[in-house]
């Protein structure tokens, strides 16, 4: 049977190829598809919707870099509880909601949103120190 911990792991990787989804819809929205089979050497510049599914995936990118071997670390040193099942939740959910936040540009929710996320990583980050007593 999966952990809690994984199973949020493989939902975020699904949520993952979301973020991803979000920047091909906003670059078939904005380049021909001419543009879009070709080379993509010579593309005009981002217009706003586009370099925000683009930033919103490379803030993704990063916070999966610190997320799955938090995951892994916790399952792998079995140093798994309820805070690391949470602290996976508040993680996927902040995510879920920090996505069409920012590519929608709500400024100050994106941002609450960002650091919900930042505390389901110490949550599991907390569980996995040496001191933690788990």
């Amino acid at each position: 049977m999966m952990s809690p911990e994984l199973s949020w792991l493989s939902a975020t990787a699904i949520l993952f190829f979301v973020y991803i989804l979000g920047e091909v819809v906003a670059g078939n929205r904005q380049y021909s598809p001419k543009e879009l089979l070709g080379p993509r050497d010579n593309l005009p510049a981002y217009g706003p919707a586009m370099g925000r599914a683009k930033r919103a995936t490379a803030n993704m990118v990063e916070a999966m870099c610190m997320f799955v071997p938090l995951v892994l670390v916790a399952v792998i040193s079995e140093r798994t509880n309820q805070w690391t099942a949470l602290g996976c939740a508040v993680f996927f959910f902040a995510r879920l909601a920090f996505a069409p936040l920012y590519w929608f540009g709500v400024p100050v929710l994106r941002t609450l949103t960002f650091f919900a996320g930042v505390a389901g990583l110490i949550m599991i980050f907390l569980q996995i120190l040496p001191f933690s007593g788990v």
